[in-house]
């Protein structure tokens, strides 16, 4: 019999005892099944992670054989499944002595240990049921690797492996596996040569060159990636995560007009993916395409209104379009969601300048230093309005306060100057003046920007001459 006709076999067989199964289920009534009947049926629910129907099934199916081992064995199955390896341990201890010989009861508690980071102990035991076991050694060392996997010691995973493809060197699973484990230990290169060795076999394997890609982008080679997710697209066009990274890539190249397009052909797949939605917004912005980032703002909102990112990327929209009225209305929407968020914070500080509500953009600043101290940039607007209210001293305060928390800063230390200059306290003024001068020359016009006087003043002149 020819492997298709056997399979299609076993799905008749299948289904046929799951629908007898299921009909008692409903009906309540009995119905007789045997041991190897059950495990179909328990494996059945354990395909599909169904961990409540097949514990149900194993209770029945020990109902009606009771002491049988290969039920026990099922349990076990399920426990480990369901990751719970200490009540697999358990059953495995009530197992007869000369059960617990058998290698399928050492690769079950091997796994146990595996699951309770009990490796030393789980490795002796897999190598025991190698050691017991000549007939489908492949299929074992992939399951020896899948347990290793699963407590994240890909090098023991890899080493068990590569004992399989010694045995079968086409054997795609295994070489699909060591390109994963490689790539989770970081070692990219390894990762390549197994990804295109399953290739040569099999080079119709959308997953295999999407993986791939992801790898070529880990290790900086975007060319490469972007022609990986192509033929990722090209073998199978409804790939969305392969569009989605490319995109992704040409937004981090700046290839903003590429990238538009590429979520755009994303979000035909997954429309309601609303980080796309967030991309697209951010590209249109770089574009200068306001209208349409906006759009895509709202297009969040509309998929979930306490997203606080869509209610401030639209509200970043309407800055750039002069609606600051509106722009404000959907920053605080955002702040709502996201009270600690500096950026949003800053922005709605330029909504409310923008609006010359000074005392808002000051209280808004303040917030955004309080939770970014090495902002920057919202240090020196603070320090603008406060300079451009005449309140000298409190811009005095803030800039002293701007230079500790980010020394080396020069255009804070000419501020700092400039409010002693317009304090009229000249000493401090030049002690400042002179520090700042030492540290950045260049940046001399931040100086007069707020004391203009001072291209006029003789002695801050002399020294500036003496500086050239």
């Amino acid at each position: 019999m020819d492997k298709g006709r056997e399979y299609m076999q076993e799905e008749n067989e299948l289904r046929q005892v799951l629908e007898r199964y299921e009909e008692m289920l409903e009906k309540r009534t009995s119905c007789f099944f045997d041991v190897q009947e059950f495990e179909l049926i328990i494996d059945y629910y354990l395909d599909i992670r169904n961990f409540r129907k097949a514990y149900d099934a194993v209770e029945i199916a020990k109902r009606q054989h009771p002491g049988s081992s290969e039920i026990i064995i099922k349990l076990i199955q399920i426990y480990l499944e369901n990751g719970n390896p200490s009540d697999a341990l358990e059953k495995i201890n009530e197992l007869k002595e000369w059960e617990k010989e058998n290698p399928e009861v050492n690769l079950l508690k091997g796994t146990a240990l595996a699951q309770l980071g009990k490796i030393k102990e789980a490795e002796k035991l897999f190598d025991a049921a190698l050691e017991k076991t000549e007939e489908d050694k492949v299929d074992i060392l992939i399951n020896i690797s899948i347990a290793f996997e699963n407590a994240r010691k890909y090098k023991l995973a890899i080493k068990y492996l590569k004992s399989a493809l010694e045995l079968e060197p086409d054997n795609l699973s295994v070489l699909y596996d060591l390109g994963f484990y490689y790539e989770r230990l970081h070692n990219y290169s390894a990762s390549i040569e197994f990804y295109n060795k399953y290739l040569d076999e099999d080079p119709f394997s959308d997953n295999v060159w999407y993986n791939l890609g992801v790898v070529y982008y880990k290790i900086s080679k975007p060319l490469k990636a972007l022609e990986a997710y192509d033929y990722t697209i090209a073998i199978n066009p409804s790939y969305a995560s392969a569009y989605f990274n490319k995109a992704n890539l040409y937004a981090n190249d700046g290839d903003y007009l590429n990238a538009v397009k590429v979520y755009l052909e994303f979000l035909d797949l997954e429309p309601e993916h609303i980080q796309a939605w967030c991309y697209l917004g951010e590209c249109y912005e770089e574009t200068d395409a306001y209208e349409q980032s906006l759009k895509a703002y709202q297009k969040v909102i509309e998929l979930d209104n306490s997203f606080a990112e869509g209610w401030f990327g639209a509200g970043v929209a309407l800055l750039a379009q002069e609606k600051y009225r509106d722009a404000i209305s959907y920053i605080l929407k955002a702040i709502e969601f996201e009270k600690d968020n500096p950026e949003y914070w800053f922005n709605l500080a330029l909504g409310y300048e923008k609006i010359n509500s000074s005392a808002e953009a000051i209280k808004c600043y303040n917030q955004t230093i309080l939770l970014d101290s090495k902002d920057e940039e919202a240090w020196e607007n603070l320090a603008g309005i406060l300079l451009r209210e005449n309140l000298y001293n409190s811009a005095t305060d803030v800039l002293l306060r701007a230079s500790l928390e980010n020394p080396g800063n020069a255009k804070f230390i000419y501020y700092t100057a400039a409010c002693y200059y317009l304090l009229k306290d000249t000493k401090k003024g030049y002690e400042f003046f002179l520090i700042a001068l030492k540290m950045d020359k260049s940046m001399l016009e931040t100086f007069y920007l707020y004391y203009p006087e001072g291209r006029s003043d003789k002695r801050i002149q002399r020294i500036v001459n003496l500086s050239q």
